[in-house]
């Protein structure tokens, strides 16, 4: 087999037999994509006869369903675009589709909703199934993966039938992923837009994803393709100068260089939040920390100004007000960004005073980050009818001993995370996923180009959110795994796919060079 160009060369992940013709799935590729389809379909119908259905509950614009990163819901309903325009705590689509959602007749957002859920659903699965083929995956073993870990995962599921940006960040992680590997090994610009729009709207979701992610992610891409480099540009051009665009609007508005003013905020959740008094009292007398240090992150309005910041009006109810209509805080107030890099210097001398400390908090965050994601939900409206078949799939397929009913909650307390709450599935799909990829990417660097540079991407993102949650957040961690989607997963099938095929060339004898196509190593038929 000779090396694919990813310029030119279209891609195949299996060989045919001896006699030249193809076989099993191969010889019906659109066999697994009508099969996922209707698991899909089946799936979504016996949980919506177990009695889940949509929550959009954060859009009642009430003190028990309020959410933090939203606006208040009436702003986004009265006056949207300012509103969203002065949002700085937070990216700007998940607020803007709350808005549009809102501006809908009430008898039409539900199906809205479940229609858009759906589709970002159903559209995961099928490009995790086809990201596993484009790497070289067998189409019986990517079939099998995609069937057990995301169609039939009670995490997904959940996610999708939640008002939230986790979901759709998810999604369009996975479908940016597969449009990459189909860009690099067909030079079509259609999906190098495709990916570069999926990875722009993954940034301007989550506050996880920053521009230094989407810059690594494009530099792989102008590496890969540098003899096409003028093209990567022009496809790659618009979603950039969007997600660029926001960076200098929130510069102007709060001089934040992130697209949540809360960094520091999030960072005190996990230090001086959970320090002992003690601790804070000395470096207090030091002078090392001011009196903010004392202070729960997150508090109302007037517990910080005007002690520590003056909260100043605007005739922009979004930037103006410090409460919303339902009474809760209103954190997009500038005030909250001036705190938080307040917060965030106190954070940083608490951290070097207290290493030790700081490194034990992050081993609490990788472990709630190890925990199976649905146990996000075990206070959701959609728990009661998910407990059983959760319980029953986390033991046999997350391989998790124990629920946890609670993670962040236990963690938060500063008390033991019990190791039988890991999913043992997640530690070992994160291993395989961290440590094997560069493996792979350096072995078929030169031989398929296209699977060594997205598989390069895939150990990037989850590499960096695996970092930038565990080293910054507490108590959601499993949550923000979730955003992730299948990629670790395929990340670490692939690895898993070349360590067999590998061990099949020794045991026949094969020679095996470096950079051995991987389809070159499948047994004949």
């Amino acid at each position: 087999m000779t090396a694919l160009d990813p310029g030119t060369a279209e891609a195949t992940s299996t060989a045919p037999d001896r006699s030249g013709h193809r076989r099993g799935l191969d010889a019906r590729p659109a066999l697994p994509v009508v099969v996922l389809v209707v698991a899909y379909a089946l799936s979504r119908a016996a949980a919506w006869i177990a009695g889940v259905r949509y929550d959009d509950s954060v859009l009642r614009g009430t003190p028990l369903t309020d959410m933090w990163q939203l606006l208040d819901v009436r702003l986004l309903r009265d006056d949207l675009v300012t509103s969203v325009w002065h949002l700085t705590s937070q990216p700007p689509l998940f607020n803007l589709y709350a808005g549009f959602l809102l501006h809908l007749p009430g008898w039409l957002r539900g199906p809205v909703e479940l229609a858009a859920a759906v589709a970002l659903g159903l559209a995961m699965v099928l490009c995790a199934y086809g990201l596993l083929v484009e790497l070289a995956v067998p189409r019986g073993a990517a079939l099998g993966v995609t069937l057990v870990c995301v169609v039939a995962s009670p995490a997904y599921l959940l996610y999708e039938h939640w008002l939230n940006y986790a979901y759709p960040t998810a999604a369009f992680g996975t479908i940016g992923a597969w449009c990459l590997v189909r860009y690099l090994r067909t030079g079509r610009a259609r999906f190098g837009v495709g990916y570069f729009t999926a990875a722009a709207a993954v940034v301007l979701l989550s506050s996880s994803y920053q521009i230094e992610w989407l810059a690594v992610a494009a530099a792989v891409v102008v590496v890969a393709r540098r003899r096409a480099w003028r093209q990567v540009v022009a496809v790659a051009a618009v979603p950039v100068l969007v997600v660029g665009a926001w960076y200098v609007k929130d510069y102007a508005q709060v001089r934040t260089t992130t697209t949540s003013s809360w960094l520091g905020m999030n960072l005190a959740r996990s230090v001086l939040f959970r320090a002992p008094a003690g601790q804070v009292a000395e470096l207090q007398r030091q002078g090392r920390l001011d009196a903010l240090a004392s202070i729960p992150p997150f508090a109302g309005p007037h517990v910080y100004s005007p002690r520590f910041v003056q909260a100043r009006p605007s005739p922009v109810a979004a930037v103006g007000a410090l409460t919303k209509a339902d009474g809760a805080t209103n954190f997009n107030n500038p005030l909250y960004a001036a705190i938080a890099k307040r917060y965030l210097a106190d954070d940083l001398v608490w951290i070097r005073a207290h290493p030790r400390a700081y490194a034990d908090d992050v081993a609490g965050s990788v472990a709630v980050w190890l925990v199976a994601t649905d146990q996000n939900f075990t206070n959701s409206v959609d728990w009661p009818a998910m407990r059983n078949y959760a319980w029953l799939y986390d033991k046999v397929v997350e391989w998790q001993p124990v629920q946890d009913p609670a993670p962040g909650f236990v963690v938060f307390a500063r008390g033991w995370h019990r190791p039988a709450w890991l999913s043992v599935q997640a530690i070992v799909v994160t291993l395989l996923a961290l440590v094997g990829g560069p493996v792979v990417a350096w072995r078929r660097r030169r031989s398929d180009p296209a699977l060594a540079a997205t598989v390069v991407v895939l150990w990037w993102t989850t590499a960096y959110a695996m970092a930038t949650s565990t080293l910054i957040e507490i108590g959601e961690n499993e949550r923000f795994r979730s955003e992730l989607g299948p990629l670790p997963l395929v990340l670490a099938v692939v690895v898993v796919t070349a360590a067999i095929q590998w061990a099949w060339r020794r045991r026949r004898g094969a020679p095996t060079p470096v950079d051995a196509p991987i389809a070159d190593a499948l047994p004949a038929g």
